[in-house]
């Protein structure tokens, strides 16, 4: 047994005692829990919901908690998770061409220059498999998107950071509309997450929350207008900051909690080791080690220096907003079944 299936081996048999765990608590549950346990559709409407109204409560009471910790504790595996379900899942990676996306989307993070993943975003739409008008037409707002970047690349940057989040709902849903069959439990469990996602994020960008806000935030309020919100007035930039805290938390929670029950083809809940196992067969027991390096070199290093840490971090992470531009090209070309393994 070579080192990294070593480290994946005891990884398992941390997840012994927490199925062990969670197996009393669904026969503790069963009589209550039932349709939850035995339907997907439920537990992802419920899942849905969770996330964007415990993301909301957290925002107004804690956004600077979802600033700083959130992509230190969970930014690494939500990296992981896009590459999965965007990238290797569908196997966009083996297409011919590939390169010429994966090539500057990896330069936009080892050079720091979200140009480079613009660039990437707008060459996706005009690889993909379709009519040439198509993917013209498709890729003419990705091409003014770089030209922006390339004109005015800190206001893009702020625009890209925004609505990389936004994105995000729009690939979720997407992709669970193409791996599973339309159904009117299906439609109603999406839309009881995305009603509530807009409704909230409407009410935070409105000033319905303007007396928690700042409290909340408190002296560091300028330090993220700076990245998130440069040049508004205070109130409006207050509210931007915490919008983002919030948009960022749902996207997480989505393509973490709720994405592994869309991504899977039993409609059973997983146990945590058969979800191990399912890993390693996406990406093999080296490139899981080394995600799990990363995952747990980044919460160290915020343990020491937290700016510094989440600075590192939205470094390394700088590819995968134009990683998500680049996928929802491809499916406006294609459709959404390119995104089906």
């Amino acid at each position: 047994m070579g080192p990294a299936a070593t480290v994946i081996a005891g990884v398992g048999r941390l997840c012994v005692p927490l199925d062990r765990l969670r197996r009393a608590l669904y026969r503790a549950l069963a009589p209550w829990s039932g349709p939850w346990i035995r339907d997907r559709d439920v537990r992802i409407g419920v899942h849905g919901v969770t996330v964007v109204l415990g993301s909301f409560v957290l925002a107004l009471l804690a956004p600077l908690v979802l600033l700083a910790l959130g992509p230190l504790v969970l930014g690494v595996p939500h990296l992981l998770a896009d590459v999965r379900y965007l990238v290797v899942r569908p196997g966009l990676h083996r297409r011919a061409l590939a390169g010429l996306v994966g090539l500057p989307l990896a330069l936009c993070t080892v050079l720091v220059d979200l140009r480079w993943g613009l660039l990437a975003a707008a060459v996706a739409p005009l690889l993909a498999r379709g009519p040439a008008g198509r993917r013209l037409v498709v890729a003419l707002p990705f091409v003014a998107l770089l030209a922006a970047g390339l004109m005015a690349l800190g206001p893009t940057h702020v625009a890209i950071g925004h609505a990389h989040n936004l994105v995000a709902v729009v690939l979720w849903v997407v992709l669970g509309t193409a791996l599973h069959p339309p159904s009117p439990t299906g439609r109603a469990a999406r839309w009881a997450t995305v009603i509530p996602f807009l409704a909230c994020g409407a009410a935070l960008l409105g000033g319905a929350a303007d007396g928690w806000i700042g409290p909340a935030l408190g002296p560091s309020l300028r330090y993220h207008v700076a990245s998130l919100a440069p040049g508004l007035d205070p109130v409006w930039a207050a509210r931007w900051v915490v919008l983002f805290a919030y948009a960022q938390a749902v996207h997480y929670g989505l393509w973490l909690r709720v994405m592994p029950e869309v991504g899977r083809k039993r409609p059973a809940p997983r146990s945590w080791a058969a979800s191990l196992a399912a890993l390693r067969v996406d990406f093999g027991d080296r490139a899981l080690v080394g995600f799990l390096g990363v995952a747990v070199a980044i919460v160290v290093w915020g343990a020491l220096d937290l700016v510094g840490a989440r600075e590192g971090y939205l470094r390394l992470a700088l590819f995968h907003g134009p990683l998500e531009l680049a996928v929802l090209g491809v499916v406006a070309v294609e459709g959404r079944a390119v995104l089906r393994p």
